[in-house]
């Protein structure tokens, strides 16, 4: 793994304003992987755009992070039915 592939979890915590304890908590959740390396911690830069998502949600909206994950699985499950519509409306093409 690179140094472009993570970031420190105390450079993202002190650039977006969040506190290490939510970080720890995602990764208790299992919402996002931290990675060790020298002593350190690392956020991996695949989960970059889902912790900015669940940042926001925690201290703009307010949601703990049970709700947090309880909204990425709802969320999941949306994308996954609107694969399998856009999967079935392909295949009823065919017959048009």
């Amino acid at each position: 793994m690179s140094d472009d592939e993570i970031i420190p979890v105390e450079t993202f915590c002190s650039y977006y304003h969040v506190e290490r304890t939510f970080i720890e908590t995602l990764e208790l959740h299992g919402l996002i992987s931290i990675s060790n390396r020298e002593n350190q911690r690392f956020i991996l830069m695949d989960d970059m755009a889902d912790l900015e998502k669940y940042s926001r949600m925690y201290y703009e909206l307010n949601i703990n992070v049970p709700g947090i994950e309880a909204l990425n699985n709802l969320l999941e499950k949306i994308r996954q039915l609107q694969q399998e519509t856009e999967a079935l409306k392909a295949r009823l093409r065919i017959y048009e």
